[in-house]
C-alpha cells in the first residue's frame, strides 16, 4: 500500500473514532436509559424502517438509470441500480471509507454490467453534481419551514450560510470538473487507488471528458434526474416522519422535511467523517432543539436509523462481497492506452 493511501486511511480512521467518540459522549450525557426507554416503544416495528428507506433509494436509482439511458451496449435496469444504490450508501455508511467510496463502487458496479468504464465515471460525477443541487434545494425548502418555529433560535442563519456556501461550492465544482475534465479523471483515478489499495477502475480521460460534457449538456437527462433525486430527498422524509411516530412523538411532515433535509445536509458537508458517526448524531440534536424535540428524542430518532441502516446494509455488503468474489471478470479494470477503448 502506498503511502498516500495509508495516509488517507489514517485520516479516515481518525475522522471516524473522533465522530465514534463525539456521539457516544452525546448519548451518555443526555442519558442512555431514556433513549432506549423511547425505542423500546417501537419495538420489532423499527423493522418498517427498513423498507420504507428502500423508496427514495428507488428514486436515487431513476436518475442513475436517466443518465445512462442513451447508453449503446445496455442499461442496467431499475432492480439492479436498486441494489447498487443500497450498496453505495451501505459502503459510505458502514465501511471505514470517506462517502466517496460509495461512488467508486458505483463505477465499479456499471462497469461490471458492460458499461463503458468512461461513461459510468462520468455517470457518477454527474449524478454527485445533480445530488448536491436537489440536496440544497432540499436544504432550503427545510429552511423555509424551520423558520415557521417559534423555538429556531440561531439554527435558520447556520443552515442560510450552509446553504449559500454550497451554492458557490457546487458551482466551482461543476466549473472545473468540466474546464479539467481529463485532471479530475486522472484525480478520480488517485481517489480510487487510494480508497481500493491501488485497486483502479479504467477507462480513457478523453473519452471520459467528452461523455461527461455530453451528459451535462444533455438538459431532458440533467432535470430529469435533478428532478428523481428531489423526490428521493422529499420521500425520504417519510422515513423520519415514520420513525418518529414509532416511538410515540407526535411529528408532522413539516418536522419531518426540515430533520431530514437539514441533519443530512450536514453529514454531507462532513463528508470525510465514515458513516457520518458524530455528525448525524449532532445534527438531530441541533435542528431537533430548533423544531422542540428534547435532545433524547433527537438521539432515539438517530439510533433508529443507525439500526436501519445496519439491518439494510450489512446484506447489501454482503451480497457486494459475494458478487464481487463470484464475478469471472478480474477485479482490476485496466487503463485501455492510447486506443482510447475502454476496457471492461
Amino acid at each position: 500500500m502506498n503511502s498516500s493511501a495509508t495516509r488517507v486511511r489514517a485520516a479516515l480512521w481518525i475522522a471516524g473514532g473522533a465522530g465514534l467518540i463525539a456521539a457516544v459522549l452525546l448519548i451518555l450525557r443526555e442519558g442512555l436509559p431514556d433513549i432506549l426507554r423511547l425505542l423500546a416503544i417501537a419495538g420489532w416495528r423499527l423493522l418498517w424502517l427498513v423498507p420504507a428507506h428502500i423508496v427514495p433509494l428507488a428514486c436515487f436509482a431513476a436518475a442513475w438509470q436517466v443518465l445512462l439511458r442513451r447508453e449503446p451496449r445496455a442499461t442496467p435496469g431499475i432492480v439492479y441500480l436498486t441494489w447498487g444504490a443500497i450498496v453505495r450508501e451501505a459502503v459510505a455508511g458502514l465501511l471505514p471509507v470517506a462517502r466517496v467510496g460509495g461512488e467508486v463502487v458505483g463505477v465499479r458496479l456499471l462497469v461490471r454490467r458492460r458499461v463503458p468504464a468512461s461513461t459510468a465515471s462520468a455517470s457518477v460525477i454527474v449524478e454527485l453534481t445533480l445530488t448536491m443541487v436537489a440536496q440544497v434545494t432540499f436544504a432550503a425548502i427545510g429552511l423555509v419551514f424551520l423558520a415557521g418555529y417559534p423555538t429556531v433560535g440561531p439554527a435558520v442563519r447556520i443552515v442560510a450560510i450552509g446553504i449559500v456556501a454550497s451554492i458557490f461550492a457546487i458551482a466551482a465544482f461543476v466549473a472545473v470538473v468540466k474546464r479539467w475534465g481529463r485532471s479530475a479523471f486522472a484525480l478520480m483515478q488517485r481517489v480510487i487507488g487510494a480508497l481500493g489499495g491501488g485497486e483502479q477502475v479504467g477507462g480513457d480521460p478523453a473519452r471520459f471528458h467528452e461523455v461527461l460534457h455530453a451528459m451535462y449538456g444533455d438538459r431532458f437527462a440533467v432535470v430529469a434526474c435533478g428532478v428523481w433525486q428531489l423526490i428521493g430527498f422529499v420521500v425520504g422524509a417519510f422515513e423520519t416522519w415514520l420513525a418518529l411516530r414509532l416511538i410515540g412523538q407526535p411529528g408532522d411532515v413539516r418536522m419531518a422535511i426540515v430533520l431530514e433535509s437539514l441533519a443530512t445536509a450536514v453529514q454531507s458537508a462532513m463528508f470525510m467523517v465514515p458513516g457520518g458517526l458524530g455528525t448525524q448524531e449532532g445534527g438531530f440534536v441541533l435542528f431537533g432543539a430548533a423544531v422542540g424535540l428534547t435532545p433524547q428524542v433527537a438521539l432515539a430518532l438517530s439510533l433508529a436509523r443507525r439500526m436501519r441502516q445496519v439491518l439494510l446494509g450489512l446484506p447489501a455488503l454482503l451480497s457486494w462481497y459475494w458478487t464481487e468474489r463470484n464475478s469471472d471478470r478480474p477485479s482490476r479494470i485496466p487503463y485501455s492506452g492510447p486506443t482510447g477503448a475502454d476496457e471492461y
